[in-house]
């Protein structure tokens, strides 16, 4: 939703009204499904160049990445995909691993036919393209990881809140204080002009299934990608990274205190670190202007095969 033109100030563009963007993305992208190993992959494709390939949230789908999407199709072509733990199996499914969707990261990048592509992760996503960085190969250009995960345990209540939770019915937004948890953790780094964006995030999250939801929250116990970090480390072939920073990471006094973008620095000498002030773990949806010109500058920087920069408004 728009602002009236006297509500933005004069040195910030229009926003991006989220809803005429999804319609817009639903009628130019292309539906696509693959099988994985485990089962299905769901997605979008849209723009043209090089292939930028989204890779979800912990509980997000690929609806939550597209306006930033939208902003960069006319520079690449942008993949989006629910990977194959978002489809509901039976309880007797075991949670599976990062390693599984890197496996439907590859078997995504095999069907589009691409040779090299550059990623881009957002929390679970980031732990993915980390763990596709050390098995890549030389199949990724480059990756941009915002709110980057190294290891992550989840302690004992929510250990038994997603092992209850992998076998019951219903859906997120069936548990008890799920919408008002959802307004705590994320209003402060909505846009205040559109309420209806938060509202938005929140119904695509409260969507998914409770048993897919908590198989993809036991991913992240035990979570440990110093091993990557290791083979990333000695690597003679490393391709450009860029870690973006969410202020809901940091503060003033302290502007970097994660501990996995300081452990992949280290690392990884030529990781760039960037930080997003205003922004919470959902960049791609509340931020995506501002995201956008950060990937734009380094991929730019980085990369010698996509066109020049195209002007694009602000949050």
């Amino acid at each position: 939703m728009a602002l009236p033109t006297d509500s933005v100030p004069s040195d910030c563009p229009t926003p991006l009204s989220w809803q005429q963007v999804l319609v817009a993305f639903d009628e130019q992208s292309d539906e696509w499904e693959i099988s994985g190993d485990r089962g299905p992959i769901r997605g979008r494709s849209i723009g043209r160049g090089p292939s930028l390939v989204f890779l979800n949230p912990l509980l997000g789908n690929w609806q939550l990445m597209a306006l930033t999407a939208w902003l960069l199709r006319d520079q690449f072509r942008c993949v989006l995909y629910d990977d194959s733990s978002l489809v509901p199996r039976s309880a007797t499914i075991a949670p599976g691993s990062v390693k599984d969707l890197v496996e439907d990261l590859w078997n995504v990048c095999q069907q589009h036919g691409d040779p090299d592509v550059t990623v881009l992760g957002t929390g679970l996503g980031s732990a993915v393209g980390l763990a596709a960085l050390a098995d890549a190969g030389g199949r990724i250009a480059a990756a941009v990881l915002q709110g980057p995960l190294v290891s992550t345990h989840l302690t004992t209540s929510e250990r038994w809140l997603a092992r209850l939770g992998s076998h019951l019915p219903g859906r997120l937004a069936h548990v008890p204080g799920f919408r008002s948890l959802m307004v705590h953790n994320h209003q402060p780094w909505f846009p205040p002009f559109d309420e209806s964006r938060l509202a938005f995030a929140i119904d695509a999250t409260g969507g998914l299934s409770l048993r897919v939801a908590s198989r993809r929250a036991r991913r992240l116990d035990g979570l440990d990608l110093s091993e990557c970090l290791d083979r990333l480390a000695t690597s003679d072939s490393v391709p450009p990274i860029l870690l973006v920073v969410p202020e809901s990471l940091y503060d003033d006094a302290e502007p970097i205190r994660m501990p996995a973008v300081m452990a992949i620095a280290e690392s990884v000498p030529g990781a760039l670190v960037e930080t997003l002030a205003g922004c919470g773990p959902l960049g791609c949806l509340t931020h995506p202007h501002r995201l956008t010109k950060l990937v734009r500058t380094f991929l730019e920087e980085t990369l010698v095969s996509i066109p020049s920069s195209l002007t694009a408004p602000g949050d």
